[in-house]
């Protein structure tokens, strides 16, 4: 099975660990199986798209760097990929990956390079669309005017260099868990594990009714511990929205928050997220 192969080093930021990042290269080139070395996609994506043409108009592809559902909508996002379904995106310490390189036929070759020599360290939201549900709290919690709304309602990142740096609040108030920031450390926000669906509020005598009471009792302990988490999770994105904003203009930001129209689901102003 002959495959192109592409690895992204994420070097701009260093989440993946070099050495992993090297042994993989290292395999590659003891199979004699040529391979494509992004240094970081996040940035090359944005800055120097064209230089990625290798990538978006691969027939048939395997991907590997940070998370897989980071890179894939990284990716779908950039509006380039011709063949997005034969596209595979894999983590550079996934333990299948012996199982891949035995299917893969050698295609010799010198190891190409795909350089990111830009001093902006690429620090920007990705939106998962296969879970956002349009709800607009990114957008509306957002004080840089990152996100905007296109004429079909869909909410899209228009500002990426606005973003300020190591600032993931709008992920965090996100209930779909549909905001990725590639270079964060923590999942889901990373691009990792998490099932973007919200707690549905359900009756408990309904639920009585219809299960064990024990198992209904354990499940509801289980869900307001949850909601505290997200409780948390709120507070933590406030906090991190007011440290962005500490080194501002006070008065600018007052005069941008007050412009800034509360585009709320229902139609309504809603003072929780203006």
């Amino acid at each position: 099975m002959s495959k192109q192969i592409f690895i992204c080093g994420c070097e701009k930021d260093g989440k993946i660990e070099k050495a992993s990042v090297q042994k993989l290269r290292n395999t590659l080139e003891e199979k004699n199986i040529a391979y494509t070395y992004i240094e970081d996609m996040c940035g090359t994506i944005l800055k120097n798209p064209d230089d990625l043409e290798s990538l978006y108009n691969a027939k048939d592809a395997i991907v590997f760097g940070c998370q897989a559902r980071a890179m894939q909508h990284l990716v779908a996002n950039s509006g380039r990929k011709a063949n997005e379904n034969s596209t595979e995106y894999h983590h550079v310490d996934e333990e299948s990956q012996n199982e891949w390189f035995s299917t893969l036929e050698a295609n010799t070759g010198a190891p190409l390079k795909i350089k990111y020599s830009d001093s902006w360290k690429p620090w920007y939201p990705v939106i998962d669309y296969d879970r956002c549900n349009g709800c607009r709290k990114c957008l509306n919690f957002c004080l840089f005017s990152v996100y905007s709304v296109e004429d079909d309602g869909t909410v899209v990142v228009s500002a990426s260099a606005n973003c300020k740096d190591m600032c993931p609040a709008c992920a965090r108030v996100c209930p779909q868990n549909a905001i990725i920031f590639p270079k964060h450390a923590e999942s889901p926000i990373d691009g990792g594990e998490g099932d973007g669906t919200e707690n549905e509020k359900t009756d408990i005598l309904e639920q009585i009714q219809n299960d064990d009471v024990y198992s209904v009792l354990s499940a509801r302990r289980k869900n307001f511990q949850v909601s505290l988490l997200k409780k948390d999770q709120f507070k933590m994105a406030e906090e991190e929205r007011r440290t962005c904003c500490s080194g501002a203009d006070k008065k600018e930001e007052e005069k941008k928050a007050e412009k800034r129209a509360c585009d709320c689901k229902n139609g309504e102003t809603n003072s929780s997220c203006c």
